[in-house]
C-alpha cells in the first residue's frame, strides 16, 4: 500500500521553533536575606511557644478551652506566654494549627505554620 507524504511547511518550521528565553533580572538576594532573618526570629519565638506547651499543666488549660469552643480563652492563653508575633490560632478535635506571619520591609516576607495533633479522630487534618 502506498501513502502520500504530506509536507506542511508551515507546521514543520513551528515544531522546530526555539521557545523564546525569558530574561530575568540580575540575583539580588537582599529581600531573600530579610526573609531569612525574620524566620529565624519566628524560629525563636516558636521555640518559646513550644516550650509552654510541653507544660502540662498549660496544655491541660489549652486543650479544655479549645474543646469547649472557647476561642478568646484559647488566644488569651497564647498571648499570655508574652512572644511579640502576632499567632492565628485555629483548631478542631485531632489538634492545633498556629500560623504566625512576619514582615520585613513593611511587607509580609514569610510565615510559619506548625500543626500539632493532639487527638486522633479523622484523617484529614484541615
Amino acid at each position: 500500500m502506498y501513502y502520500h507524504q504530506y509536507y506542511y511547511p508551515y507546521l514543520q518550521s513551528q515544531m522546530n521553533r526555539q521557545p523564546p528565553q525569558q530574561q530575568y533580572p540580575p540575583v539580588d538576594t537582599s529581600i531573600f536575606g530579610h526573609s531569612v532573618s525574620s524566620l529565624q526570629k519566628l524560629a525563636l519565638e516558636s521555640s518559646t511557644l513550644l516550650k509552654m506547651f510541653a507544660d502540662p499543666n498549660f496544655s491541660h488549660s489549652l486543650m479544655t478551652a479549645a474543646q469547649a469552643g472557647n476561642q478568646m480563652k484559647v488566644d488569651s492563653l497564647i498571648k499570655s506566654i508574652g512572644i511579640s508575633t502576632p499567632v492565628t490560632v485555629k483548631y478542631n478535635p485531632d489538634g492545633i494549627l498556629l500560623t504566625m506571619p512576619a514582615q520585613t520591609q513593611g511587607s509580609e516576607c514569610c510565615t510559619l505554620t506548625m500543626f500539632l495533633k493532639w487527638g486522633k479522630f479523622r484523617e484529614q487534618l484541615f
